[in-house]
């Protein structure tokens, strides 16, 4: 019994991206047009979403007890809300009137305190407003004239959500008013008694990434696009989605990239390493613009140099990197699968595109390399796309090997080594620890021969391209 590996490398594949904006907004392609990876299908102007902070005190006018905000507040944490929407109502009596508290926006109840007497609502950023005008003479009960006695802030001034903007001192006791959002102050006006807090609005796009055909609009939001080409999966990348021409950067699956093999000519390509990538070679290539580089094997350290922080291995993607590494064997110096390389080579010179996100627990989505043809012309023996996030929950771990499986080395003395299994005897051999295990004759590309226990394989049956 052998290790069965999750990763797939597909020649021929149909490729299919889903792209979209989390907000609405504008949709600049149509059906059956023809898009480049670096090509805009949808932008919006963002207001991004906040913490909107509702201070009970003020909006009541009286302070209550963590018992009287826990029985007038209708809402609990989790709880989606509108705009205006009644959160709650407080009575000093049964005879007089309540007074409500409302939602500022659309949103969810993010946190409730009742000591702080505080609501935290989450604004929803489709519906986010980009102003907000904070009553502060009508809350501190102020004439309005005398605002900028009472304000803690001037015009210009970054506020927090939460922050205090104005205060006024009674007779033993303090009011206080606080910003109800993150922003700029724009205008502190002495003829209404009030605050206008404005969100700098930031614009958002979404590109391709694929090069292909667009065969469904999404209104408002975007776009599916598909292509015929290759698809390669590694096993760990740092870094988001790129895309730049192939270059292969060594002679061959053993050959190691180091400074002097990167030069000017590479800014904006995607370099293909053989067995190894130094960190001179990647500071250098960040340096000078490198989309990114493929390599099989990468120090580990070397990546958190590179990064100036650890690596948080679970989930990557998200890293603040100029450069999308993707590993294809593991760490250290870990020759390239041939067949691999040779895939990539014959696709040097078209454009690629990569993403280095790599989620290794349960639905663990892998980073992906797209060598797209450009077209949506299925040929013979193409295979289906194979998912843009694929969970492998349920696909055996060990498998039996076969004569003619494409295996690797998992233990040393050979390990990282490529090999074809050529004999599998039917009973358990000695090992060189002295146990009898069952073993596999592999025939390693360097043209060696050697027995290998079974269990320090791991097969690679879906490397087998079409023809």
């Amino acid at each position: 019994m052998a290790l069965s590996s999750n990763l797939r490398v597909l020649e021929k594949a149909l490729l299919k991206k889903t792209r979209k904006l989390s907000v609405p907004g504008e949709v600049l392609v149509s059906q059956g047009q023809t898009v480049g990876p670096d090509d805009i299908i949808a932008r919006t102007d963002l207001v991004p979403g906040a913490p909107r902070v509702i201070d009970l005190t003020a909006e009541l006018g009286v302070k209550l007890s963590p018992e009287e905000v826990d029985k007038i507040i209708t809402k609990k944490p989790g709880d989606k809300v509108t705009k205006q929407e009644v959160l709650g109502t407080y009575r000093k009596s049964f005879w007089q009137g309540g007074k409500s508290v409302y939602s500022p926006c659309d949103g969810t109840i993010e946190y409730i305190s009742k000591t702080q007497r505080r609501i935290i609502i989450r604004e929803d950023p489709r519906s986010a407003t980009p102003m907000s005008i904070v009553s502060v003479a009508s809350k501190l009960s102020i004439w309005p004239w005398t605002i900028r006695m009472y304000t803690t802030v001037e015009e210009g001034d970054e506020v927090f959500a939460g922050q205090v903007i104005a205060a006024a001192s009674n007779v033993g006791t303090a009011d206080y008013v606080y910003a109800p959002m993150a922003g700029v102050v724009q205008k502190i006006c002495p003829k209404t008694g009030s605050v206008t807090i404005v969100r700098p609005v930031r614009p958002s796009q979404v590109k391709a990434h694929l090069g292909g055909v667009v065969t469904e609009v999404i209104p408002e939001y975007g776009a599916v696009i598909e292509a015929t080409g290759s698809y390669i999966e590694g096993i760990f990348g740092i870094g988001g989605e790129r895309s730049g021409e192939i270059v292969m950067a060594t002679d061959g699956p053993n050959g190691d990239l180091g400074e002097a093999g990167v030069d000017v000519s590479h800014k904006g390509k995607i370099l293909v390493a053989g067995r190894f990538v130094s960190l001179e070679a990647l500071k250098k290539a960040k340096m000078i613009g490198v989309s990114g580089i493929i390599a099989g094997g990468v120090n580990n350290l070397d990546l958190v140099q590179l990064l100036g922080k650890e690596i948080v291995v679970g989930i990557t993607g998200q890293e603040d990197s100029e450069l999308t590494i993707i590993v294809m064997e593991g760490f250290g110096p870990m020759p390239m699968n041939e067949k691999v390389w040779n895939l990539l080579a014959s696709r040097a010179g078209k454009a690629a595109s990569i993403d280095g996100t790599t989620h290794i627990r349960a639905g663990a989505v892998r980073p992906q390399i797209l060598i797209s043809d450009g077209a949506l012309e299925p040929e013979a023996g193409t295979k289906p796309w194979p998912g843009e996030q694929v969970t492998r929950q349920d696909r055996p771990l060990i498998t039996n090997l076969s004569v003619g499986d494409r295996v690797r080395c998992v233990r040393n003395p050979y390990f990282g080594l490529w090999g074809v299994v050529v004999d599998l005897p039917a009973e358990p051999r000695e090992v060189e620890s002295g146990s009898l295990m069952e073993v596999a004759l592999v025939r390693l590309d360097d043209g060696r021969e050697v027995w290998i226990a079974e269990a320090n394989l791991e097969v690679f049956r879906e490397l087998e391209t079409p023809a």
